[in-house]
């Protein structure tokens, strides 16, 4: 807390004549109701700070004589021409001048920090596609077409299983270096996770592993999908998925058009590179790899205990 001058000579010699800091807090409050009262670690110090320097003024602040010549601050804008990403902390040890004095120099060069922002990609052509699938939609719900309650959105997607190991908080106790070695696989283990979402409820999630083709597409996830659909969504529902070859492939298409007959959204009618109007890719995977993600950082996670916990 920071006090005044007049305060803190105050402080200092009514604790001198006192001899008591419960003494010299009373008396403070007393001369100054409208501030803080300070504690007893506050008076010891001030206190302390008097008699070895005699003066109970803040130390002032370190002048940094380094100048910001002509000289530094080209070179300054010539290395961030250069390298945009570099730190200031690594500019300043390069140039030979501290942090602030970097930090002044990109102000008087008008130069400013920006983030990069992460989006999805969008092509020019998307746009028409976008804006017809959003009036077929909203135009089919107007007129009774389709029941957004039995919309099926599916989607997949990785959840990556490797571990983490913490070598300063993990100890092997023995007489003699075990020389115990922690092996990493080259490449990242993950797991495959397919799920389809309605207004009413999910089903999945379906787990898969290795790529995905047509044959393997029906096999390990559209059957195990439609044994779980009821007889209602199969007469009033409508099936939704993207664009991927293994997902439009005609034995695929096949197996979809026998139970959703024509109430397909695929191809032709789903726009490509559209995460922002699928519920999975907006909501479902990301609140579901918050929950898991956090678990799986574990080493040697099973895929029992992945599926325990989704």
């Amino acid at each position: 807390m920071r006090y005044s001058t007049e305060q803190r000579i105050f402080i200092c010699s009514t604790f001198m004549k006192q001899h008591s800091w419960r003494r010299c807090r009373r008396k403070f409050r007393r001369r100054y109701p409208d501030a803080p009262v300070p504690d007893r670690t506050t008076i010891c110090r001030l206190f302390k700070k008097f008699n070895e320097t005699g003066s109970v003024a803040n130390k002032k602040p370190r002048v940094n004589k380094r100048v910001l010549t002509e000289e530094k601050l080209d070179e300054i804008a010539f290395r961030l021409e250069i390298s945009p990403r570099k730190s200031l902390r690594r500019l300043a040890q390069e140039v030979g001048v501290s942090k602030t004095s970097v930090q002044h120099a990109t102000k008087l060069l008008k130069l400013k920090p920006y983030k990069t922002r992460v989006v999805h990609q969008l092509l020019p052509t998307d746009d028409a596609g976008r804006r017809n699938f959003c009036n077929w939609y909203l135009q089919a719900i107007h007129d009774g077409v389709v029941d957004p309650m039995l919309v099926f959105f599916s989607d997949e997607t990785w959840f990556h299983l490797s571990g983490y190991v913490n070598s300063q908080n993990n100890r092997f106790w023995s007489l003699e270096n075990p020389h115990n070695i922690h092996e990493v696989p080259l490449h990242d283990v993950k797991i495959g996770v397919w799920c389809a979402i309605s207004g009413r409820r999910i089903i999945g999630p379906i787990f898969y592993d290795g790529t995905i083709n047509a044959q393997r597409y029906v096999d390990l996830i559209l059957q195990p999908f439609f044994a779980e659909v009821t007889e209602e969504e199969r007469d009033h529902a409508y099936f939704m998925q993207d664009n991927a070859t293994a997902h439009t492939a005609h034995i695929s298409m096949r197996e979809i058009v026998d139970v959703f007959e024509d109430r397909i959204v695929s191809r032709g009618l789903w726009p490509p590179r559209s995460p922002d109007i699928n519920p999975c890719d907006f909501y479902l995977w990301g609140k579901l790899k918050s929950v898991v993600m956090p678990t799986i950082s574990i080493p040697w996670m099973s895929l029992g205990k992945l599926i325990m916990i989704i």
